[in-house]
């Protein structure tokens, strides 16, 4: 959209009387009204962004109109479309220089493209290239959409960690190490002899071992359900940041098949409380998906929104979808949502407000995730307990104390430098979220919690639930796996209560929900025929003892943070499933045993979970103006 100037307007205004940065006067002799030039130039001054980013992102002109502008003043060709570029370079830095070669046509002088932005664009317009046949201006997202296509295939191998600096690194894409497969092998064979020769001593000594396990794990639980909330200023004072001092945000969203939620999740982001020029949404969508990028097409996206096609290439996943919005990203801060995700319309600012307090060594924000169809039956209720307890007790618990959780797939906020640092996501991990928080613990850095929701779809059968839950317990097994390689490095890297904590946190969780049905089976029959209170020995006691322990801290430890994390959130409705999550977590069981399965014949595999079906929601309407809290008079406090 273009505001056009009247003819006076135009005509008694000069580039030399306007209070214009260059990069918006220019457009006075292109037909946009001074007063709105005037106008944009001031609100990017108060934000500290760029003139012409601000005006773009504002609406006042379409950024097509823009660079046709540009080039006319140039007296340059524009090219309304992706141009054929040479392939070769670094990625991010030819994205940030704007100008490219291109490929040599038959009978076109055309030698390269320019897409300007920030000081280049200042340059440009102050004493670049005129009135030329053989430089071509074009919009930034045909440049950037060109330079992925010109190096379609050395991106992918990037992306997939198949370049130099990924093979250097360790990631789930070789499995286990010879070691690893060796001390398996010495722990399963003997292990299996003895249990054919002396199966109940044998259960008896396994129990020993695992007990410590399990007990760690209830440990963990309880100490964080007693360590009491934080205060949330943010919510008590409401406290918010100039907006001179918020960072620019890239968010990230990786889509697959997600054309029933893409109404939704544009709502949902075109909701978030941040200044447009300073926020980047980008919507990453693999290049086989036809249906998502044709329903994208269709769409009226806000100018802060753009769509990236991720080259082809394997794996497709998650993880390395987000490393292409990582490659391009100009955020200081950068932030990952699920397609169904939608979060709170002020969790941006809260999270810059976090980031700009805390010390540089907290790299990751964990939002809280809420689940938002729990109306819909039995299991969905039973996963908003889980969550309430995981997101609202252990993780906040476990964060006050300074030690690292497993973090959740969604709504994690990181300083973008960190990220980039440590190399990106492992693509071959299909949890890719608790990698990369151990990547960044090992790195020196720390995870914070943030007290803000996002909500979030549960599935609605329980093939859809068990498809999922054993690809995050899959993904957990490949993350010890990686990370276990060379055990020493681990601990002098992370320390020893972070990597205790790790291994309660990943080893804990696979282990106990393998572990669950047989132990619990074994503990009832041993109740009933009275060996669990009167051993037959001292391996049988000291397994007799563990396993009253195990019985009784689990139990407490399974209930009290769901109940604590529903009673904080004021779902008191959700208290009347409490009594079934020990059968909740009996699948749990079923979905650790296929996850065992699939990692041996389909390990790099993504299980996807389709979005779009919910038939209830329990959330206020986030799209509403009452949702978004309106900003505070200037003598309010302030970060």
């Amino acid at each position: 959209m273009v505001r056009m100037a009247g003819a006076d307007e135009a005509g008694q205004l000069s580039d030399a009387s306007l209070p214009l940065p260059i990069e918006l006067a220019f457009l006075t002799r292109h037909g946009v009204a001074a007063n709105a030039l005037v106008a944009t130039a001031e609100r990017a001054r108060r934000l500290g962004v760029e003139p012409a980013r601000e005006l773009v992102a504002s609406g006042i002109v379409a950024e097509t109109a823009f660079y046709r502008a540009l080039a006319c003043e140039l007296g340059l060709p524009f090219h309304d479309a992706p141009l054929p570029l040479l392939p070769g370079g670094e990625h991010g830095a030819i994205l940030r220089a704007g100008v490219a070669p291109v490929v040599a046509m038959p009978g076109s002088p055309l030698r390269f493209a320019l897409a300007p932005t920030g000081a280049a664009l200042r340059s440009l317009l102050e004493g670049g290239p005129r009135r030329r046949d053989d430089i071509a201006v074009t919009t930034p997202r045909h440049f950037a959409a060109s330079l992925r296509e010109a190096n379609a295939a050395s991106l992918a191998r990037r992306l997939a960690g198949l370049d130099k600096p990924g093979l250097a690194r360790q990631t789930a894409r070789t499995g286990s190490s010879r070691g690893q497969k060796l001390a398996a092998a010495l722990c399963i064979g003997p292990g299996a002899y003895a249990a054919t020769l002396a199966p109940f001593e044998t259960f008896s000594l396994l129990a020993l071992l695992a007990g410590p396990v399990f007990l760690a794990v209830a440990g963990l639980r309880l100490a964080a359900a007693l360590e009491p909330p934080a205060t949330d200023l943010w919510q008590r004072f409401g406290w918010r940041i100039d907006e001179v001092r918020l960072p620019i945000y890239t968010v990230a969203v990786p889509l697959l098949r997600e054309e029933a939620v893409l109404p939704q999740l544009i709502s949902a982001l075109s909701a978030l409380d941040y200044p447009a020029a300073k926020l980047e949404i980008l919507l990453l969508v693999e290049a086989g998906d036809h249906g998502t990028r044709r329903a994208l097409a269709a769409c009226d996206l806000p100018p802060s929104f753009s769509v990236l096609v991720v080259p082809p290439g394997g794996p497709r996943t998650k993880p390395r979808a987000l490393n292409l919005a990582l490659a391009e990203a100009r955020g200081a801060l950068f932030a990952v949502y699920d397609a169904e995700d939608q979060p709170d319309p002020q969790q941006l600012r809260q999270a810059a407000a976090r980031f700009l307090r805390a010390p540089a060594t907290i790299a990751c924000l964990q939002a809280r995730l809420t689940i938002d169809n729990a109306r819909d039956g039995l299991l969905p209720a039973l996963f908003a307990l889980e969550y309430a307890g995981l997101f609202e007790v252990l993780n906040p618990g476990l964060l006050r104390f300074h030690l690292p959780i497993l973090l959740g797939g969604t709504s994690n906020h990181f300083r973008t430098e960190a990220l980039r640092a440590v190399g990106g996501w492992d693509a071959w991990n299909v949890t890719e979220d608790a990698d990369i928080g151990v990547r960044l613990v090992r790195a020196g850095h720390r995870i914070a919690d943030l007290p803000s929701l996002t909500w979030e779809e549960a599935p609605l059968t329980l093939p859809a639930w068990l498809k999922q839950r054993s690809r995050w317990i899959k993904g957990h097994v490949q993350t010890l796996i990686c990370h276990l390689r060379d055990p020493l490095a681990l601990l002098h890297e992370a320390g020893p209560a972070a990597s205790a904590t790790f291994l309660a946190l990943a080893l804990g969780s696979v282990v106990t929900a393998l572990g669950y049905p047989v132990f619990a089976l074994a503990a009832i029959i041993a109740w009933q025929s009275g060996a669990l209170l009167m051993p037959g020995g001292p391996i049988d006691g000291w397994a007799s003892a563990i396993a009253l322990m195990v019985m009784l801290a689990g139990a407490v430890a399974i209930l009290v943070p769901p109940a604590l994390g529903v009673w904080r959130r004021g779902e008191y409705r959700l208290l009347a499933f409490l009594p079934l999550l020990p059968l909740y977590y009996g699948l749990v069981s079923v979905a650790a045993w296929l996850a065992l399965l699939e990692y041996t014949t389909r390990r790099h595999d993504w299980n996807k979970t389709a979005h779009g079906l919910a038939r209830s929601s329990t959330r206020i309407g986030l799209t509403d103006a009452a949702a978004i809290r309106p900003p505070l008079p200037p003598a309010a406090a302030r970060y």
